[in-house]
Parts: C-alpha cells; sequence; structure tokens
C-alpha cells in the first residue's frame, strides 16, 4: 500500500522485503540481495543506496527497536520512533507499568516468564475470571487466549509460550473496543477519527484482524465527549512515548473510561486496515500522509 500510493514526484521507493530467508529487494520483479554492511544493493552498473526507510515490518524486528538500532547505525532515518520508544511499546507489561504509572488507566496484568513458577489459583485471585493471556512481546494476535475457566489458564500460558518467554495474563474489561490512529500533519501530532471495532469471534484475534470476522465502524458511534478525551490521550501517550510517524493505540471503554490496551508503533496498512479507514474519514489521502510522515523524520 505504501508503495502504491507514495508520491513517486517527491520519492524513488523500493520495496525491500526482510525475512529469515534473507534480505532482498524487488525491483521490476527482480529480486536483489541487500548488502547489510551499508543497507545497499547492486544493480549492475550501480550501486543503489537508500536515504530513508517507511517501515512497515510488523513485530521483530520492525516494531521491537531491532531495524530501527541497525538503521541508526548507519545513519539512515525511519518512519518509526527510536530504538526506545519501539522497545518498551512492544513490551506489553512495560507499556502497560509506565502508563499505568503515568495515571492512564490499563488492565490489571501479571507478567510471567518461562521459568517462573505459579499457581492458577493465586494468578486468578488477583486477575479475575475471564482473563487474557498473551505474549508479552508479539504482534498481530499471535498466541492470544481469553480464559473463561482457571483449568484453561495452563494450556493458554503454554500456548503464549511458544510465541515468546514472558507471558503477560490481563484482566478482562468489559466494555467497546476503539481505536485512534495518530500522526504528524502539518506540523502538529493529529488524532485521527475513531474506529469501534466488532467482532463476533471472542476478541479481535488473527481471524478477526485478517479474515473479515469483524466490523470496523468509523467514525466510532461514541460521544463527542469520549471522542475528545480519547483524542486527549492519545495525543499525551504520543509526546510521553516519544513516538513518531504512524502509530495506533487501542482502547476499551469500561464503563465510559477509556483504558489502554496496547500501543502499535508499525500499524497495519492495507487499504482495508483500521488506519486507512481513519485517513479517509479525516479527508486525508494515504499519500499525503506518507509524505508528511517522511518528512517529519526525514527533514
Amino acid at each position: 500500500t505504501i508503495l502504491k500510493h507514495i508520491n513517486r514526484n517527491l520519492y524513488n521507493p523500493t520495496l525491500v522485503h526482510i525475512t529469515e530467508v534473507g534480505w532482498m529487494a524487488e525491483v521490476d520483479g527482480e529480486v536483489y540481495p541487500i548488502d547489510r554492511n551499508d543497507f545497499s544493493f547492486y544493480q549492475a552498473p550501480h550501486k543503489i543506496s537508500f536515504d530513508g526507510v517507511f517501515m512497515m515490518v510488523h513485530g521483530t524486528p520492525g516494531e521491537n527497536g531491532l531495524l530501527q538500532g541497525y538503521f541508526d547505525l548507519l545513519g539512515i532515518p525511519y518512519s518509526t520512533g527510536g530504538v526506545l520508544n519501539t522497545s518498551v511499546t512492544f513490551n506489553k507489561g512495560l507499556t502497560t507499568t509506565l502508563l499505568r504509572a503515568r495515571g492512564f488507566n490499563t488492565a490489571n496484568s501479571i507478567l510471567l516468564r518461562s521459568t517462573d513458577h505459579y499457581s492458577a489459583t493465586r494468578v486468578l485471585r488477583e486477575i479475575g475470571l475471564p482473563c487474557f493471556v498473551k505474549p508479552n512481546e508479539g504482534g498481530s494476535s499471535f498466541g492470544i487466549a481469553k480464559v473463561k475457566k482457571e483449568d484453561e489458564l495452563h494450556r493458554a500460558i503454554d500456548r503464549a509460550l511458544e510465541v515468546d518467554e514472558e507471558v503477560i495474563i490481563e484482566s478482562f474489561l468489559d466494555g467497546a473496543e476503539i481505536s485512534c490512529g495518530v500522526i504528524p500533519w502539518q506540523g502538529l501530532i493529529t488524532p485521527l477519527p475513531l474506529t469501534e471495532i466488532r467482532t463476533e469471534n471472542e476478541f479481535f484475534d488473527y481471524a478477526a484482524k485478517y479474515e473479515g470476522k469483524s466490523e470496523e465502524i468509523t467514525p466510532a458511534p461514541i460521544s463527542d465527549f469520549l471522542k475528545r478525551e480519547i483524542h486527549r490521550i492519545a495525543e499525551d501517550i504520543y509526546h510521553i512515548m516519544n513516538c513518531k510517524g504512524v502509530i495506533r493505540i487501542d482502547f476499551k471503554l469500561v464503563n465510559d473510561r477509556p483504558h489502554i490496551i496496547e500501543v502499535n508503533t508499525v500499524p497495519g496498512f492495507s487499504e482495508a486496515s483500521i488506519v486507512p479507514q481513519q485517513l479517509a474519514e479525516a479527508g486525508i489521502s494515504i499519500q499525503d500522509m506518507i509524505t508528511s510522515v517522511l518528512q517529519q523524520v526525514m527533514d
């Protein structure tokens, strides 16, 4: 989507695939290996280097600070926050702890490591049922389970530990799920129109996100007061966490009080994704948003 909409009067873009198999630049259907020493590739008779990176790698290594550190070493600007911003926000437990300390509403939570011994009864006495078990660092809802009975907890934790070495167990927040994109726009940090997410599944899991098992309503049918409050919180978090580029913050409304679920520093960006829906509602083209982000990080 970024490649399709980027302003080619301003930028000469190249798609780069970063996978476990290898790093490859794709040009006119041909692929060229990336030289990781300086993030370049050779297309005879020229060596091609990059002035900047629009980051669209979800999860590791694009959303947890690994690639950000690599590009910092090379002096190449990129479209997300830096190493600290991305590594902290990718860690659900740390993000929740920091935001709670700053006075924001979050779910109650417990962090378990793969080496920890725990009592299901003791955990649920503190967190309650139902609850959510999630990999502490992970994206696209992999390894997440909603636990309704005590005897389901061990299995849910084992499943989450297949994704990450740490697991966060969170109390269930009963209320509407609201998502808020935030972008740099005309020199200001600007929250976008809100989206309410309704799913036929137990929660907004992988199938709900990517297989059409959810309904996304933009603008969200909530009061103007709540819209302003969520926008205020989203803008505050953008500044407090030192974010850059486009982010998305997910909330649950519990008794008309916004509770933060997570901060996504590389949100989904197919044309059907939440942030593009919000851009359309705001009357901002994807092309102009891309230009605004790149101007923020490259100027």
